[in-house]
C-alpha cells in the first residue's frame, strides 16, 4: 500500500510538471513571435536612419558638385577655379580625400591635393567615367581600392559649358570613414551588423566575415561567397533587386566569423543615389541577441512555475525546512560571533562602510590605526573624512568604479587620524553584502615606515642615477652587475655592453698585473681601496679616474659585492701637469728677472767700450765692420733679455719697424751648425726688404720655433725646408699689404685629430724631455700680438706647412739700425756718476769724456753723498745705479735731494721691480735709462736734462 502511495505521489508530481510546462511554453512562444517583430522594427529604423544619412550626404554632394561645375572658373580651370577647388577640399576634407577636374577626353587637368605624376592621366577606362563619357549624367561608382591604398567611391558629375561637354568633376570619397560616420553606428553594443552592398551584389560593408574585412574588397560579390546559405542568399537577391523587407537566414560556416553557422534576423531597404542608382542596406542581429529581451519574462515564467511546483513540494517538506532553518540560524549566528572575534584580533584594519561611504564597522587595528579610542567616535562618519584633501579625486573616483562593481586594484592614501597625525596606508576595498545589504569592506594596512623607506631608496637611486660620478657594483667574482648613466657618458659602453662583463673591459695597459693584484687582494680583505687609475674609454682614448671601491656585506658580515665609485679627473690631471709646467717657467722667470742686472750690466760694457772703439777706429778699415757686428750682436742680446724680463712679467714688448730678411738670414746662420747635413734649407727671399711692427727678437723667434719644429718633424733621415719670404695684398682694396712667411718641411705631418690642438699651451707629442709644448704657444701669442694670421696645412706623411701673415709697415727703420750723420750732443759741464760696477762707471766716464764733460765716478754710494755734502754745488748732474749693495739708487735720490733739492738726477737701471719711469719721476729724479746704454742715448738724456735743468734754474 505505501508503495502504491509513493507511486501515485510521483505520478501526480509528474503530471502537475508536465502540465505546468504546457502552460508555460504556450504563452512563451505567443510572446517570442511579439519580440522578434519588435526587434524587427527597431532594426528598421536603425537601417532607415543610415539610409537617409547616406541619402543626405549623397545629395549634399550633389548640390556641391553642381555648384563646382558650373562656376565659369571651373569650367576653364583657370587659377581662381584651382583655388576653389583646394579652399572646397580643405573644408571638406575629413569628408572628402580629393577633389578631380577631368577634361571630355578622360585626361586629369587637376587634382587636388595636388599630385603632379596624376597631371595628364588618362583614367577614362574606369568604369565611372567611362559611363560618364557615354551618359554625360551624374555617376556613383562602385567602392574601389584608390590609388592611395583604401577602398573609396567617386561621385562624377558632368561639367558644360553651354550645352558642350568639357569633362566632369568629381569627389573621391573615403568609403570607410563613410561606413564609420553611417553605418558602423548601427553596430553599437555588439548587437546589431549592418550589410551594404551595391545593386551589382558587391559587399560594400560586411562585418559577417572578419574584423580585418569589415570593408569589403571592391571585387568581392556576395553572391558568389553565399553558394552554401540559400537563405542568405535570397536576402542578398532581394537587396539586389531594391526592394524592402525582412528575413531569417543562417550565416554560412565558410565566412570565418564568431557568428558562423548562426542563426540572423534581419530587416533590409535600398539607398537611393543620385543617377537612380542604389545601395542596400540590411540590419542582422543574432537571435540569441533578438530574444534576450524576454529573458525577464521567461524567467519570471519558469520561477511562477517552479513556485507551483515547490509549493507541493513544500507542503510535504514544511516541517523538515522549519527545523532545518532553525538550525542554519543558530549556526550562522554562531559564524558571526567567531567572525567578529577573529576581525578583531586581525593586525590588519578592516572597515565596512556603506554605498554612501559611511563607516558602520571597524575593527580594533583600524581604530588603533585612526587613533580612535572607541567604535561610536567613528561610525556613521564619511571614509572621506579621513582622507587627506590631496588624494580626495582619487578616492571619489575608485568609490564610483566599486559602486559599478568593477574592481579596483589596492590604493595608496595618506589618512590624517583624529589626532591630526599623518599616515600612509595602503587600502585594499571589494564590494560586500552585509545584512543582506551591499556595501564596501575595505582592508587597511599602515605602511608610513615601508612607504618612508620606499621613498628614501628612490632617492638614493635617483641620486645615484644622477650623480656626476661613475658608479659600477660587481658581484664577489667581479661581474659587473649594476652601472650608472654618468659610467656609460664617461666611458662610451652602453649598460648593455658593460652588464655581464668584469671591469677590465676598462683597462689601459698603463698598470702592471701587481698593481691590479694588490688592490684585489686589499678589497678582498674588506678593506677600502682608494687611489688613481687610468683607463681606456670604448672609442680607445685614455681617461683618469679616482676611484675609491668599497666592499659591500650583507647581515651575516659576508662579502657578497663590491662598488667603485669613480670621478674623472683627466682634466684635474692635465691642469696639474700645466701648473707644474707654468711653474717651472715662472721660476724661469724669476731666475731671469734675477740675472738681468748683472747681464745688462755685462753688455752696458760691451756696447758701451764698442761705441768708444768705433769712433777711434777708421771707418774703412776691417776692424770697424767687425766692430759693427759686435755691437749689433750686443744689441740683439739686449733685446733678448728685454724679451725674457716682458715674458716673466706679462709685459709689453716695445715694437717698432724690423726688417724680416736679415732675420731670416741671422736666424738661419744660427741653426744651420746645429742641423743634420741631411736637411736641405732652401730660402726663397721674394720681398727682402719687407717690414713689419714687431721687436727683431719676436721675429727671430717665430722662426727659430717654426724652423725648429721642421727639423723635429723630418728628424734624422731628413729633408727639405722651404722658407719663403713675400708680400701679398691684404683685403678686397688691395692698398694694404701682408708680410708673408711660409715654413714648409717634407716631415711626418700631423694628425687631423690633434691638427686643432698644437697651439695649446704645453701640448707636444715628442717624449717626456725632448720638448716642453710651448714653442707653438709662443709662435701662436707673437703672432697673434702682432695682429698676424697663422694658418696650418698637413698631411700625415707628407709634411707640414706653416704660413704667418703679418701687417707689412711703410715706416722707416729705427735709428739704431739706420746709420744718421746726425752729431752727438756735448757739453762742458760737470757730472757724478756713482755705480757698483767699476767696468760701467768706466764705460759711462769714456762717453761723458767724448762728449766734452767733466766726469767724477765713484763706485760707493756712501762715499758719493760724504762729497756732495762736502761739495753741494760741485756737480751740474748725478748718474746714479738703482741696484746697489749698501745703498738702492731711489735712498741715493732721497739724500742727494735732501742736500740740493736743485741738482738733477738720472737713474740707471738693468732691472727692477721698484723703478720704472713714473716711479722714478714721482721721486725726483729727472729721468730713467734701461741698461745697457749705448752712446746716442747718453749724449741726448744727459743734454736734455742738464738743458731742463738749465732752463728751471734760470727762471
Amino acid at each position: 500500500m505505501m508503495k502504491y502511495l509513493s507511486l501515485t505521489r510521483i505520478l501526480l508530481v509528474l503530471l502537475t510538471i508536465a502540465c505546468l510546462s504546457g502552460l508555460f511554453y504556450l504563452p512563451y512562444r505567443s510572446v517570442r513571435t511579439e519580440t522578434i517583430e519588435a526587434y524587427n522594427k527597431e532594426q528598421f529604423i536603425l537601417a532607415s536612419q543610415a539610409a537617409r544619412e547616406i541619402e543626405a550626404f549623397f545629395n549634399t554632394c550633389t548640390s556641391a558638385l553642381y555648384y563646382l561645375a558650373s562656376q565659369p572658373s571651373i569650367i576653364r580651370l583657370d587659377n581662381i577655379g584651382r583655388r576653389l577647388m583646394e579652399d572646397f577640399h580643405t573644408i571638406h576634407a575629413t569628408e572628402i580625400s580629393a577633389v578631380t577636374r577631368i577634361d571630355a577626353t578622360g585626361r586629369i587637368i587637376y587634382t587636388v591635393p595636388f599630385d603632379k605624376k596624376a597631371i595628364g592621366a588618362d583614367v577614362s577606362s574606369q568604369p565611372h567615367n567611362k559611363r560618364i563619357m557615354e551618359t554625360h549624367k551624374p555617376v556613383v561608382s562602385e567602392v574601389f581600392m584608390a590609388v592611395q591604398g583604401y577602398p573609396a567611391v567617386a561621385y562624377v558629375y558632368p561639367v558644360f559649358d553651354g550645352a558642350t561637354y568639357q569633362g566632369t568633376i568629381s569627389f573621391l570619397i573615403p568609403f570607410e570613414e563613410l561606413a564609420k560616420r553611417y553605418v558602423s553606428a548601427i553596430e553599437q553594443g555588439n548587437k546589431s551588423r549592418a550589410i551594404l552592398i551595391s545593386r551589382t551584389g558587391v559587399g560594400l560593408y560586411c562585418p559577417l566575415d572578419t574584423l580585418e574585412e569589415k570593408i569589403a574588397h571592391p571585387a568581392w560579390s556576395l553572391k558568389d561567397r553565399l553558394t552554401d546559405s540559400p537563405s542568405m542568399l535570397r536576402m542578398i537577391e532581394e537587396m539586389m533587386a531594391g526592394r524592402t523587407g525582412r528575413a531569417v537566414f543562417t550565416v554560412p560556416h565558410s565566412i570565418h566569423s564568431p557568428n558562423g553557422g548562426a542563426t540572423m534576423h534581419a530587416v533590409y531597404r535600398p539607398i537611393h543615389l543620385p543617377d537612380n542608382n542604389y545601395w542596400s542596406i540590411a540590419v542582422a542581429t543574432p537571435e540569441h541577441l533578438v530574444l534576450q529581451t524576454m529573458t525577464d519574462f521567461r524567467n519570471k515564467w519558469l520561477l511562477a512555475t517552479t513556485i507551483a511546483i515547490c509549493v507541493v513540494l513544500v507542503l510535504s517538506f514544511f516541517l523538515s525546512w522549519s527545523l532545518a532553518t532553525s538550525t542554519e540560524e543558530h549556526r550562522r549566528l554562531a559564524v558571526e560571533a567567531q567572525l567578529h572575534r577573529l576581525l578583531e584580533h586581525l593586525p590588519i584594519g578592516v572597515v565596512l562602510w556603506d554605498q554612501d561611504g559611511r563607516m558602520i564597522y571597524a575593527n580594533r587595528a583600524a581604530l588603533e590605526l585612526l587613533e580612535e579610542s572607541r567604535e561610536e567616535a567613528i561610525l556613521g562618519r564619511k571614509m572621506l573624512d579621513f582622507i587627506d584633501s590631496e588624494f580626495h579625486d582619487q578616492f571619489r573616483s575608485r568609490h564610483e568604479q566599486l559602486l559599478r562593481r568593477k574592481p579596483v586594484p589596492a590604493t595608496t592614501y595618506k589618512i590624517i587620524t583624529s589626532k591630526n597625525n599623518c599616515r600612509t596606508v595602503e587600502v585594499d576595498t571589494v564590494p560586500f553584502h552585509f545584512n543582506e545589504q551591499p556595501c564596501l569592506i575595505s582592508l587597511i594596512q599602515d605602511i608610513t615606515e615601508r612607504f618612508a623607506a620606499e621613498e628614501t631608496r628612490k632617492r638614493l637611486v635617483t641620486a645615484i642615477e644622477q650623480t656626476r660620478e661613475s658608479i659600477l657594483i660587481t658581484n664577489r667574482e667581479g661581474i659587473i652587475e649594476y652601472v650608472n648613466p654618468a659610467f656609460t657618458a664617461i666611458t662610451g659602453y652602453s649598460r648593455e655592453e658593460a652588464l655581464g662583463k668584469t671591469p677590465s673591459i676598462l683597462r689601459s695597459g698603463k698598470h702592471d698585473q701587481a698593481f691590479y693584484r694588490s688592490m684585489w687582494q686589499t678589497i678582498t680583505s674588506g678593506e677600502v681601496w682608494q687611489g688613481r687609475i687610468v683607463n681606456r674609454k670604448k672609442d680607445g682614448s685614455l681617461f683618469v679616474e679616482m676611484a675609491t671601491i668599497s666592499p659591500v656585506r650583507d647581515k651575516e658580515g659576508k662579502i657578497t659585492h663590491f662598488v667603485a665609485v669613480k670621478r674623472d679627473i683627466t682634466h684635474e690631471v692635465e691642469l696639474e701637469a700645466q701648473l707644474q709646467q707654468a711653474q717651472k717657467m715662472e721660476a724661469i722667470g724669476t731666475l731671469a728677472g734675477g740675472i738681468a742686472h748683472d747681464f745688462n750690466n755685462i753688455l752696458g760694457a760691451i756696447i758701451g767700450f764698442t761705441d768708444m772703439a768705433l769712433l777711434l777706429c777708421d771707418p774703412d778699415s776691417p776692424v770697424y765692420e767687425n766692430l759693427e757686428h759686435i755691437r749689433q750682436g750686443g744689441q740683439r742680446a739686449t733685446d733678448l733679455v728685454q724679451q725674457i724680463l716682458t715674458f716673466s712679467r706679462r709685459g709689453a714688448t716695445a715694437k717698432h719697424p724690423v726688417s724680416v730678411a736679415p732675420l731670416i738670414k741671422e736666424s738661419l746662420k744660427l741653426l744651420r751648425a746645429s742641423l743634420p747635413a741631411t736637411i736641405r734649407i732652401n730660402r726663397q727671399i721674394k720681398a727682402p726688404d719687407a717690414k713689419v711692427l714687431a721687436s727683431p727678437v719676436q721675429i727671430q723667434q717665430i722662426i727659430m720655433n717654426l724652423c725648429t719644429n721642421a727639423f723635429h718633424s723630418m728628424g734624422e733621415k731628413g729633408g727639405q725646408l722651404d722658407i719663403i719670404l713675400e708680400t701679398v695684398p691684404q683685403g678686397e682694396d688691395k692698398t694694404t699689404n701682408w708680410v708673408r712667411l711660409v715654413i714648409r718641411d717634407t716631415g711626418c705631418g700631423i694628425d687631423k685629430e690633434i691638427l686643432n690642438r698644437i697651439f695649446d699651451p704645453f701640448f707636444t707629442t715628442k717624449e717626456p724631455g725632448q720638448g716642453t709644448g710651448m714653442g707653438l704657444s709662443v709662435v701662436h701669442g707673437i703672432v697673434h700680438d702682432l695682429g698676424g694670421i697663422i694658418k696650418v696645412e698637413s698631411t700625415p706623411g707628407e709634411g707640414s706647412i706653416f704660413t704667418v701673415l703679418l701687417p707689412a709697415t711703410g715706416q722707416g727703420l729705427e735709428p739704431e739700425l739706420v746709420e744718421t750723420d746726425e752729431p752727438l750732443p756735448r757739453g762742458n759741464e760737470h757730472i757724478l756718476i756713482v755705480d757698483d760696477e767699476r767696468d760701467i762707471c768706466t764705460t759711462y766716464r769714456m762717453m761723458l769724456g767724448h762728449l766734452g764733460y767733466q766726469v767724477t765716478d765713484l763706485c760707493n754710494p756712501e762715499e758719493a753723498l760724504e762729497y756732495l755734502r762736502k761739495n753741494p754745488e760741485a756737480f751740474d748732474l748725478v748718474i746714479t745705479d738703482q741696484t746697489m749693495p749698501e745703498m738702492t739708487g731711489l735712498i741715493l735720490l732721497h739724500e742727494i735731494l735732501a742736500i740740493n733739492p736743485d741738482l738733477p738726477v738720472i737713474l740707471c737701471t738693468g732691472y727692477s721691480e721698484q723703478v720704472d719711469e713714473p716711479r722714478a719721476r714721482e721721486a725726483g729724479a729727472r729721468g730713467l735709462l734701461m741698461k745697457p746704454i749705448d752712446l746716442q742715448a747718453m749724449a741726448r738724456t744727459v743734454r736734455r736734462i742738464l738743458d731742463e735743468a738749465g732752463n728751471s734754474t734760470g727762471n
